[in-house]
């Protein structure tokens, strides 16, 4: 199931007012979250308590990342590292993620494109 609607969201940065963090988590492809314009940016879903966690879907506006990793934590602080995506295509991106966390961080290393990083959604998937 749908674990990330509406949960709490955090981010590094945000272009501007209205493409804020919250908007990857609203089940709204209309909004959407936009970084500075900067490579190492990030942002992440507090599911509220540990869960099980099966994969993460990513919907990527037309400023994507080519290169992200994708993080869990159980306190916020201390992140693993459990996929590098080096040849990042935009669109929809799944990864398996299938382990307990509370956190889940997608972290940008290398933009597609001179803009920030920019989210429809990142969903959270488990149970």
């Amino acid at each position: 199931s749908l674990l990330s609607k509406d949960k709490t969201v955090v981010s590094s940065s945000n272009e501007n007012g209205e493409l804020t963090g919250k908007n990857i988590a609203d089940g709204n492809m209309d909004t959407r979250w936009s970084s500075a314009w900067t490579d190492d940016e990030w942002i992440y879903i507090d599911l509220g308590e540990s869960r099980f966690v099966s994969y993460i879907e990513f919907c990527w506006e037309a400023a994507f990342a080519t290169v992200y990793q994708v993080q869990v934590s159980q306190d916020g602080t201390n992140w693993t590292t459990v996929n590098e995506i080096t040849n990042g295509q935009g669109g929809k991106e799944k990864t398996d993620i299938n382990q307990n966390a509370r956190f889940v961080k997608m972290r940008g290393i290398n933009r597609s494109t001179q803009y920030g990083y920019s989210l429809y959604e990142m969903s959270v998937y488990g149970y």
